[in-house]
């Protein structure tokens, strides 16, 4: 049945994102030609200068429909979570045969699903604006630095490139269902306690959760935190003179402080999550 949820919420949020995702993709195109036909044509001086303000102009246009398209996504997804849990439709959503997790699950999995691709596309926008608007020869010169660097950076990590990227991949999806289940958590408790102000409620417990996790965090980086990066600034990490050799020794002598943040991150969407569970189970006030 999860299955069925997330494959009906998926096409729920895809009838507005892919068409906003499309549009960036337009004007990322539409910006990155016009900067390659004013490269093309700037010779020729009574068009120059009005290619070049309309090429800014695109430009400007492509900087504004990416910030959009970003805030659109936030937008639908928490739109969507509202709609079918917290208002009448949530009459519907729970009558259906299906446990209040499973629910939260695919609202959470098809959230995160539509934020990883978003960004994807976002990035390869940007990639694509530069390969077209830099065809003349500045792009090569960009890629061929941005690989180098990339190359330099896993060969001074050595063998443990691929450990540390696994672990950027798991802390960042932490991160980020944290970052989902924090405004899920924020609209449900503000739908619990008022009637007529939902939405203004869920803003206002946004950030008072805010305020409450920045504090357990602190605490929590200062009593285990903080001990291991006293103990990793003790540590005498770059004494050999290869590099590759440094840069292991210092990451896995940052492993405990990772895996600290790692755990106390999901037990943070654990918190959220079940949080969220107990209230729509028990103290649903719908409209």
């Amino acid at each position: 049945m999860l299955s069925k949820l997330i494959k009906y919420d998926f096409k729920a949020l895809s009838r507005m994102l892919w068409p906003t995702m499309a549009a960036v993709v337009g004007a990322t195109l539409i910006a990155a030609l016009c900067f390659l036909f004013d490269s093309k044509t700037i010779e020729n001086a009574s068009s120059g200068g009005l290619i070049q303000v309309i090429a800014a102009l695109l430009a400007v246009i492509m900087m504004l429909a990416i910030i959009a398209a970003a805030f659109l996504v936030f937008f639908v997804i928490c739109a969507h979570f509202y709609r079918n849990l917290m208002t009448d439709q949530g009459y519907l959503t729970f009558t259906l045969p299906v446990k209040t997790t499973d629910i939260l699950w695919s609202k959470l999995i098809t959230a995160m699903l539509w934020s990883i691709i978003s960004g994807a596309i976002i990035c390869l926008s940007a990639f694509m604006f530069v390969g077209i608007a830099g065809a003349g020869g500045g792009a090569e010169a960009f890629m061929r630095e941005l690989s180098g660097a990339f190359k330099q950076l896993f060969s001074f990590l050595g063998g443990k490139s691929a450990l540390l990227t696994i672990e950027l991949i798991l802390i960042g999806l932490a991160g980020l269902a944290f970052s989902i289940l924090h405004i899920y958590l924020a609209l449900v408790i503000g739908g619990v306690v008022s009637q007529k102000h939902k939405v203004l409620a869920g803003i206002g417990f946004y950030f008072i959760i805010s305020i409450i996790v920045g504090i357990i965090t602190s605490i929590a980086q200062y009593y285990f935190g903080g001990s291991l990066l006293t103990q990793l600034s003790g540590m005498n990490l770059f004494t050999y003179s290869n590099g590759v050799m440094d840069a292991g020794r210092l990451v896995s002598a940052a492993q405990p402080f990772y895996w600290f943040n790692f755990i106390f991150t999901l037990a943070m969407d654990a918190g959220c999550f079940f949080l969220c569970k107990y209230f729509l189970e028990n103290k649903l006030n719908l409209e």
